[in-house]
């Protein structure tokens, strides 16, 4: 299935560039887009995000007051993979965001059936558009979830600014929750009974998650949930750390089951399990190349390959450039 994002949320990145001082449309040539007049493929979108963030050293694209600097994520999922249960890590969640102190303040309660995390903004604090709180939202819940190897749930959202053009798809992005817009804040009614469960992900996985935003954060819950995502953050984390693609047994292993369940699980899901691998190291491809200056053949090495003259075939295969040319065209 072909995962169109709306092109608002293009504009509104965008919005982010022109407060920064950059310029849009440099922007867009090095994201290899004409333009963003309909909406894109989920792999244009996230390509657009990563040259914003990566140009402006701005996880958050200029859209809130400060800049929150390259690999902030990562610190935020590794401490929150600390906690022992899905709503300590909510709490580890809000301390760390408010350290930041940037444009909201952020709680985290217990009331009824619910546990609330909520977000405000601070008075003279810039918050450009809605992308601001969409992004946030969409991340700590997702993420959160994933730690405790949860689908995750939400009772009901609320957004303290007008209904946007794009509404429509809020069910799909916060899991079908009913939606309520002209709020005094914006925030989450999440299942009690979830901050119980037991964080299951170890730092090292968490911190690959993070890697991978926004590549999961705006797909469908159900491209991002499922066997296909844990066997490719172990795939990631693997290769990552040792240059090298783990077969089917040895992440089967990973996740505490034979090799024949995996595949057939998979299977089931619509992914082969080559294809996953290719996946992941197309990412960590372009992840090297966009964010280091390592050589070719180091780029190459790292991504399993034996040989530099390998890595530039697939690469092409990939992209249709080799990966000097991508390089160049990116940064």
């Amino acid at each position: 299935m072909t995962v169109l994002i709306p092109a608002v949320f293009a504009e509104n990145l965008l919005q982010g560039v022109t407060r920064s001082g950059g310029d849009p449309t440099a922007i867009l040539k090095r994201a290899g887009l004409s333009g963003i007049t309909q909406p894109m493929t989920h792999p244009r979108f996230v390509k657009l995000v990563r040259t914003v963030t990566l140009t402006l050293d701005d996880e958050l694209g200029g859209l809130q007051d400060r800049p929150q600097r390259i690999g902030s994520t990562a610190i935020l999922a590794a401490h929150a993979s600390h906690a022992e249960t899905l709503g300590e890590a909510y709490r580890r969640t809000v301390q760390f965001m408010d350290v930041l102190d940037n444009s909201f303040r952020y709680r985290f309660r217990e009331e009824g059936e619910s546990a609330i995390f909520e977000m405000e903004r601070i008075s003279g604090r810039v918050v450009l558009n809605e992308l601001a709180v969409e992004m946030i939202m969409v991340l700590v819940n997702r993420m959160l979830a994933w730690l405790a190897g949860n689908k995750g749930a939400v009772n009901r959202a609320w957004f303290d600014y007008a209904s946007p053009i794009h509404a429509p798809i809020y069910r799909a992005m916060f899991l079908q929750a009913p939606v309520r817009f002209e709020q005094s804040t914006s925030g989450l009614a999440i299942p009690r009974a979830l901050m119980k469960l037991p964080l299951v992900r170890t730092e090292e996985q968490a911190m690959a998650y993070a890697r991978r935003t926004p590549l999961d954060a705006f797909l469908p819950m159900d491209g991002t949930t499922g066997l296909a995502l844990e066997a490719a953050l172990a795939i990631d984390t693997i290769l990552t750390r040792d240059g090298r693609l783990a077969d089917m047994e040895e992440i089967g292993h990973r996740l505490n089951m034979p090799s024949h369940r995996l595949r057939r699980t998979l299977k089931r899901e619509g992914v082969d399990y080559s294809d996953l691998r290719k996946q992941v190291r197309r990412d960590l491809a372009v992840r090297l190349l966009t964010t280091t200056d390592l050589p070719i053949e180091v780029v190459a090495a790292r991504c399993g390959f034996s040989e530099a003259s390998a890595f530039i075939r697939a690469f092409r295969g990939w992209t249709g450039l080799t990966p000097r040319t991508y390089r160049v065209s990116d940064l």
